[in-house]
Protein backbone atom coordinates (compact mmCIF):
# COMPACT_ATOMS: atom_id res chain seq x y z
CA UNK A 1 0.00 0.00 0.00
CA UNK A 2 1.50 2.89 -0.90
CA UNK A 3 0.84 6.31 1.29
CA UNK A 4 0.19 9.35 -0.30
CA UNK A 5 2.20 12.22 2.07
CA UNK A 6 -0.17 15.06 0.51
CA UNK A 7 -3.17 13.39 1.98
CA UNK A 8 -1.94 12.47 5.22
CA UNK A 9 -4.54 14.87 8.07
CA UNK A 10 -3.39 15.98 11.36
CA UNK A 11 -7.24 14.73 11.66
CA UNK A 12 -6.31 11.85 10.24
CA UNK A 13 -3.47 10.89 11.95
CA UNK A 14 -5.91 11.78 15.78
CA UNK A 15 -8.77 9.03 13.64
CA UNK A 16 -6.03 6.77 12.89
CA UNK A 17 -4.74 6.56 16.43
CA UNK A 18 -8.18 6.56 18.05
CA UNK A 19 -8.97 3.25 15.79
CA UNK A 20 -5.47 1.98 16.91
CA UNK A 21 -6.61 2.45 20.52
CA UNK A 22 -10.27 1.26 19.91
CA UNK A 23 -8.74 -2.14 18.49
CA UNK A 24 -6.58 -2.38 21.30
CA UNK A 25 -9.77 -2.80 23.89
CA UNK A 26 -10.09 1.31 24.15
CA UNK A 27 -6.20 1.76 26.04
CA UNK A 28 -2.93 1.95 23.24
CA UNK A 29 -0.89 1.56 25.91
CA UNK A 30 -2.43 -0.53 28.28
CA UNK A 31 -4.73 0.25 31.08
CA UNK A 32 -5.32 3.71 31.81
CA UNK A 33 -3.25 5.37 34.03
CA UNK A 34 -0.18 3.30 32.62
CA UNK A 35 1.64 5.93 31.07
CA UNK A 36 1.14 9.02 33.91
CA UNK A 37 3.99 10.94 34.39
CA UNK A 38 4.88 13.67 37.46
CA UNK A 39 5.83 17.14 36.83
CA UNK A 40 9.08 16.83 38.41
CA UNK A 41 12.40 16.84 37.34
CA UNK A 42 13.28 14.40 36.36
CA UNK A 43 9.77 13.54 35.60
CA UNK A 44 8.61 9.99 37.04
CA UNK A 45 6.75 6.98 35.93
CA UNK A 46 3.69 7.23 38.31
CA UNK A 47 1.28 4.98 36.50
CA UNK A 48 4.72 2.31 36.34
CA UNK A 49 5.56 3.05 40.37
CA UNK A 50 1.64 3.21 41.71
CA UNK A 51 -0.28 0.98 38.99
CA UNK A 52 1.88 -1.38 37.58
CA UNK A 53 1.77 -2.19 33.41
CA UNK A 54 1.42 -4.67 31.10
CA UNK A 55 4.91 -4.19 28.26
CA UNK A 56 4.80 -4.75 24.89
CA UNK A 57 5.14 -8.87 25.16
CA UNK A 58 2.54 -9.07 27.32
CA UNK A 59 4.88 -9.24 30.75
CA UNK A 60 3.62 -7.46 34.24
CA UNK A 61 6.08 -4.77 35.29
CA UNK A 62 6.45 -2.26 37.95
CA UNK A 63 3.95 -1.69 40.92
CA UNK A 64 6.17 -0.78 43.87
CA UNK A 65 4.16 0.87 46.26
CA UNK A 66 1.01 0.54 48.18
CA UNK A 67 -0.11 3.77 49.71
CA UNK A 68 -2.24 3.43 52.71
CA UNK A 69 -1.93 -0.32 52.23
CA UNK A 70 -4.23 0.07 49.61
CA UNK A 71 -4.25 -1.57 45.77
CA UNK A 72 -5.03 0.13 42.84
CA UNK A 73 -7.73 -0.77 40.46
CA UNK A 74 -5.59 -3.33 38.13
CA UNK A 75 -2.42 -4.40 40.26
CA UNK A 76 -2.88 -6.16 43.86
CA UNK A 77 -0.86 -7.84 46.83
CA UNK A 78 -1.25 -11.43 45.75
CA UNK A 79 1.29 -13.05 48.60
CA UNK A 80 4.00 -10.86 50.78
CA UNK A 81 7.24 -13.45 50.43
CA UNK A 82 9.92 -10.90 52.56
CA UNK A 83 8.31 -9.16 55.78
CA UNK A 84 8.96 -5.42 56.06
CA UNK A 85 12.31 -4.72 57.24
CA UNK A 86 12.90 -2.01 59.93
CA UNK A 87 12.25 0.64 57.02
CA UNK A 88 9.15 -1.57 56.07
CA UNK A 89 10.08 -2.14 52.92
CA UNK A 90 9.03 -5.93 51.59
CA UNK A 91 8.99 -8.00 48.60
CA UNK A 92 5.67 -9.50 47.04
CA UNK A 93 4.22 -11.90 44.38
CA UNK A 94 1.91 -8.98 42.81
CA UNK A 95 -0.32 -9.20 40.15
CA UNK A 96 -1.29 -7.11 37.29
CA UNK A 97 -4.47 -7.11 35.26
CA UNK A 98 -3.94 -7.52 31.17
CA UNK A 99 -7.32 -6.53 29.55
CA UNK A 100 -6.09 -8.24 26.31
CA UNK A 101 -5.56 -11.46 27.84
CA UNK A 102 -8.65 -10.62 30.23
CA UNK A 103 -6.47 -12.57 32.92
CA UNK A 104 -4.03 -10.99 36.27
CA UNK A 105 -0.56 -11.61 35.23
CA UNK A 106 2.01 -12.49 38.27
CA UNK A 107 5.39 -11.23 39.05
CA UNK A 108 7.81 -10.40 41.90
CA UNK A 109 8.48 -6.76 43.33
CA UNK A 110 9.41 -4.64 45.97
CA UNK A 111 7.40 -2.52 47.51
CA UNK A 112 8.15 0.96 49.41
CA UNK A 113 6.30 0.88 52.68
CA UNK A 114 2.54 1.01 53.35
CA UNK A 115 2.76 3.81 55.43
CA UNK A 116 4.38 6.20 52.89
CA UNK A 117 1.51 8.60 50.76
CA UNK A 118 1.85 9.24 47.27
CA UNK A 119 3.82 12.53 47.57
CA UNK A 120 6.41 10.69 49.90
CA UNK A 121 7.17 7.81 47.38
CA UNK A 122 7.67 10.66 45.06
CA UNK A 123 9.96 13.15 47.09
CA UNK A 124 11.95 9.61 47.76
CA UNK A 125 12.58 8.80 44.91
CA UNK A 126 13.84 12.62 43.54
CA UNK A 127 16.32 12.52 46.91
CA UNK A 128 17.63 9.32 45.47
CA UNK A 129 17.89 10.33 42.37
CA UNK A 130 19.93 13.81 43.61
CA UNK A 131 22.36 11.91 45.95
CA UNK A 132 22.93 8.92 44.05
CA UNK A 133 26.03 7.53 44.16
CA UNK A 134 26.20 4.98 40.82
CA UNK A 135 24.31 5.69 37.39
CA UNK A 136 24.60 8.72 35.69
CA UNK A 137 23.16 7.15 32.80
CA UNK A 138 20.59 4.42 32.54
CA UNK A 139 20.61 2.62 35.65
CA UNK A 140 21.13 4.33 38.94
CA UNK A 141 21.02 3.60 42.95
CA UNK A 142 20.68 6.60 45.46
CA UNK A 143 19.80 6.24 49.31
CA UNK A 144 16.50 7.19 50.12
CA UNK A 145 16.69 9.22 53.21
CA UNK A 146 14.78 6.60 55.01
CA UNK A 147 17.01 4.21 55.77
CA UNK A 148 16.79 1.93 52.63
CA UNK A 149 18.63 2.33 48.95
CA UNK A 150 16.52 2.88 45.89
CA UNK A 151 17.00 1.93 42.10
CA UNK A 152 16.00 2.82 39.24
CA UNK A 153 15.98 3.20 35.49
CA UNK A 154 16.21 6.03 32.87
CA UNK A 155 14.21 6.36 29.73
CA UNK A 156 15.82 7.81 26.64
CA UNK A 157 14.62 11.47 27.46
CA UNK A 158 16.56 11.03 30.78
CA UNK A 159 13.39 10.76 33.20
CA UNK A 160 12.78 8.35 35.65
CA UNK A 161 10.92 5.27 34.15
CA UNK A 162 10.85 3.23 36.91
CA UNK A 163 12.60 3.15 40.51
CA UNK A 164 11.62 0.80 43.45
CA UNK A 165 13.24 -0.10 46.64
CA UNK A 166 16.08 -2.31 47.88
CA UNK A 167 14.96 -4.80 50.31
CA UNK A 168 17.66 -5.42 52.81
CA UNK A 169 16.41 -8.37 55.29
CA UNK A 170 16.81 -7.47 59.30
CA UNK A 171 19.65 -9.05 60.84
Amino acid sequence: MKINKKRVTRQGVILAVMLLSLAFGGQLFGRSGSHKWSKTTPEINLGHIFEGAINSRGRPTGFHSRPNGKDPRYARLKRIKGRPNHSGVYTAEIEVYDPRAKKWKKKFSTLFPDSMSREQVVKTILYAWKHRKSGKSKKWEGPSGKGFPIQGYLNKRGNINTAYPVYIKNR
